[in-house]
């Protein structure tokens, strides 16, 4: 045998067993993983953590993924934590519910763009019926209750017009799904600047919200506001 065709063996044999370091390798850092501390970018991990992490160019990323895609995580633990790209920002499953890391979210959108908090998602629709303030669930159902404060103009500003009208709507145990709904059936908020204010509690999972909805102009650019209370 030539020394070219034992270097040629000994790559090709290399090859073959390669898988198995590594698998060997593998476990062995996951033996050492069970008895020390792991540091990435540092050889001094802290004494009080199993991972620690250093980087003055690099961050940490959160699995990313949908509310389906979270949704479908099959018996998530207590503290799983995800990067939910419909939100927007981190959620965490505190036992029984994925929860928002944010206590508040404001956004300028358009129609059917939901906007989410926890379980609630809150939308202007593209209907042309009903532009007020639609209401779902992420997932599953809920009873919530509220109050409502309602300032909508009567005539579009554009014309000087600065009449407004104020109402108050109460809400009591409805069930909300993942279905959109208006919060109050039928109204309408016909000009830009109109503006609901709510205070809803989700009866179910005992949790507080303020809204705020006020319409843009062409019902686009709507400023939806949610603000988790407790």
């Amino acid at each position: 045998m030539t020394l070219i065709s034992f270097k040629r063996l000994y790559i090709d044999q290399f090859k073959l067993i390669r898988p198995i370091l590594m698998l060997l390798t593998m476990f062995g850092a996951g033996l050492n993983v069970s008895f020390s501390q792991v540091g990435i970018g540092t050889t001094s991990p802290n004494s009080s953590t199993a991972l620690t992490i250093e980087s003055t160019s690099q961050g940490f990323l959160y699995p990313r993924m949908t509310n389906t895609q979270m949704l479908a995580i099959g018996s998530p633990s207590n503290g799983l934590t995800v990067y939910n790209t419909d939100a927007g920002c981190l959620y965490f499953y505190n036992g029984s519910n994925w929860i928002s890391k944010e206590n508040k979210v404001s956004k300028f959108v358009n129609t059917s763009t939901p906007v989410q908090l926890d379980n609630i998602r809150v939308q202007m629709p593209a209907s042309t019926a009903d532009n007020s303030l639609q209401i779902a669930t992420v997932s599953g159902s809920i009873s919530i209750s509220g109050t409502q404060e309602i300032l909508y103009r009567t005539s579009p500003s554009s014309t000087g017009g600065s009449a407004a009208t104020f109402q108050t709507y109460i809400r009591q145990s409805a069930t909300l799904t993942t279905t959109f709904v208006n919060f109050v059936p039928g109204l309408d908020l016909g000009y830009h600047g109109s503006t609901q204010f709510l205070n809803i509690f989700d009866e179910t999972n005992n949790k507080s919200y303020y809204i705020i909805f006020a319409v843009g102009g062409g019902y686009n650019n709507n400023f939806i506001s949610i603000k988790r209370l407790n």
